[in-house]
């Protein structure tokens, strides 16, 4: 089963909470609760340290829980490490008794935060102030009674304790990025475009001018030798970044104007973080302040992890994805002003490829009127997007991050990583355990879950470790879901006597179709085969066993192009009874 989501699957979690909540039996209100806060915090269900487990105690509990017995929780915590050990799941940076240690240290505090109505979270102040009212929380009408009384007065609430606040979002992981200067923008800010501009925009107001009405946009437009739009834009930019204030119906230069126009450095920074302030950034009114913050992250989290350019129309596929049911054409407007600006500010840089497998996979995307626009950011970009990122919430580790961190993160995250971060990162993480132990805690991943994606990277990341990796898929050889994968591994690398079964060929082109996560990636993996030998593939499908066979075949019947292949598909749907 899965205990690492860092890529916020609800459905994925969901599913290994109930199995959790199965195996772990009784306390399902505390523990809901831990899985919950773990899932909205990092995704790691089964990684935790002793400052992990004291935050729980201290703050998580006192903010959420609403027991009886208080004593019940650290109970709970200690049940709940003892589990984890005695099911193989544990993942610590320290050994179970100090992990104890830290829940005991950690049960006076606990204590006082429980009784203390000001460490309340909104939903358990309203759900204690219904109950000592008489009012279940469940019940519909009485609850309108109860609201309707707080209303009039004639009921009290903690207003502090009661104020709402908004549900934390699932944690969501980027992979790590190198990054070679500690802030490489120094260098580009002097000379970007963009601070030229709005130093021109600053002498344009000089000591004070009316608010620009059109006509005025339009003149200071000429005199940038930019559109109307831009502009407007940067007049804005400049009073969110606090260069310039209304008073009344004029804008004149605040304080910070001059001395910071001054500091290249500066600017640019203060310029980049008001960014995702700006209102009104298209001029169609489809998208909205809060859309555009949302393709603000879009991009970046496309951009930030690629060492090389990406295509346009991928990143506005990302944008479109986030706001679902807003026209391509909007956000693919949006997406390209956002890369106007940064490439006036040397965050980015773009091109037209030329590249005919790169204009392929834009065309699947877009098959009418594709842009063949490619986007990477460069090193200012970079570091700046990462600070960008860390604001918004995301997790953005360092290399040194994820060294002590468990296999099915790792797992997770290194077909996202760079080349040159992987040459950094793997043999970190090996050396940090030793092989031995490295390779031990890889193979008890296999065994736990059924991923043909962090399987594929599993052993990939076995072979590393050496000897000790081969000692230990030869151990796996058997297993009744990875043994197949195994058996092919060992063979290819003449490392087994044993020749891998005929069906063994068949499970690994599953798990490598099933481990591309999007249509037009299956079907690139498929097509890298004749038409014959594609056919001969999925005949061999539906008696192989393969979790995810019916996933993978309903992707071919509905997408592939050739008809008869996907006719072939379609039927052995049929006989794997999908």
């Amino acid at each position: 089963m899965r205990t690492v989501f860092p890529h916020g699957d609800v459905d994925a979690f969901e599913a290994a909470r109930a199995e959790l909540a199965e195996r772990f039996g009784g306390a399902a209100e505390p523990l809901d609760c831990l899985l919950e806060d773990r899932f909205a915090r990092d995704g790691l269900l089964a990684w935790w340290t002793e400052e992990d487990l004291e935050r729980f105690l201290l703050e998580v509990a006192p903010r959420r829980l609403v027991v009886a017995d208080w004593s019940a929780v650290p109970e709970f915590l200690h049940s709940w490490v003892d589990f984890l050990a005695g099911e193989g799941l544990l993942s610590s940076p320290s050994p179970v008794g100090a992990l104890h240690r830290a829940i005991d240290r950690a049960v006076p505090g606990f204590l006082a935060a429980m009784a203390d109505p000001a460490s309340w979270g909104p939903e358990k102040s309203w759900s204690a102030a219904m109950r000592e009212c008489g009012v279940d929380p469940a019940d519909d009408a009485r609850v309108a009674e109860f609201l309707a009384a707080v209303d009039e007065g004639a009921v009290e609430v903690d207003e502090e304790g009661a104020a709402e606040q908004a549900d934390a979002a699932p944690a969501v992981w980027l992979p790590p990025v190198a990054v070679a200067e500690e802030e490489p923008h120094a260098a580009t800010a002097a000379d970007c475009p963009l601070l030229h501009r709005i130093r021109a925009v600053l002498d344009w107001v000089g000591e004070g001018r009316p608010v620009p009405r059109e006509s005025d946009v339009d003149g200071l437009a000429a005199r940038l030798s930019v559109d109307r739009f831009t502009a407007g834009l940067l007049v804005e930019w400049a009073r969110e970044a606090h260069l310039l204030r209304r008073v009344h119906d004029r804008l004149v230069p605040t304080l910070l104007a001059r001395p910071l126009s001054a500091e290249p450095d500066l600017l640019w920074s203060r310029l980049w973080q008001s960014f995702v302030l700006l209102d009104g950034f298209t001029d169609d009114g489809e998208l909205d302040s809060e859309d555009f913050v949302e393709v603000v992250q879009a991009v970046l989290c496309a951009l930030y992890p690629h060492a090389d350019a990406v295509p346009l129309e991928l990143v506005t596929d990302l944008a479109c994805r986030v706001l679902d049911g807003t026209s391509r054409q909007a956000v693919h407007r949006a997406v390209t002003r956002i890369v106007d600006q940064w490439e006036s500010m040397g965050a980015l840089r773009r091109y037209e490829t030329t590249a005919p497998d790169v204009l392929a996979e834009i065309a699947e995307l877009v098959p009418a009127d594709p842009d063949p626009t490619m986007v990477e950011l460069l090193s200012a970009g970079v570091w700046a997007a990462r600070g960008s990122l860390r604001a918004f919430g995301f997790l953005v580790p360092e290399v040194a991050d994820l060294v002590p961190r468990p296999a099915e993160l790792l797992a997770l995250l290194v077909p996202e990583c760079s080349p040159d971060v992987l040459a950094e990162l793997v043999p970190a993480w090996i050396a940090h355990r030793g092989a031995p132990d490295a390779a031990a805690e890889l193979a008890a991943l296999l065994r736990r879950v059924d991923d043909p994606s962090l399987r594929l990277t599993a052993l990939w990341l076995l072979e590393r470790t050496g000897d000790d990796g081969v000692a230990a898929v030869r151990g796996l050889a058997d297993d009744p879901v990875v043994g197949p994968a195994a058996r092919v591994w060992l063979q290819a690398r003449g490392a087994s006597d044993d020749v891998a079964r005929p069906e063994d060929e068949v499970w690994v082109a599953l798990d490598g179709l099933a481990a591309s996560d999007a249509p037009h990636l299956l079907l690139a993996e498929l097509r890298r085969h004749s038409a014959a030998e594609q056919l001969d593939l999925l005949e061999r499908v539906p008696t192989a066993g393969h979790a995810q066979a019916p996933e993978v075949l309903d992707t071919i019947a509905r997408h592939h192009p050739d008809a008869e292949i996907a006719a072939a598909a379609r039927r052995c749907l049929e006989r794997v009874g999908c």
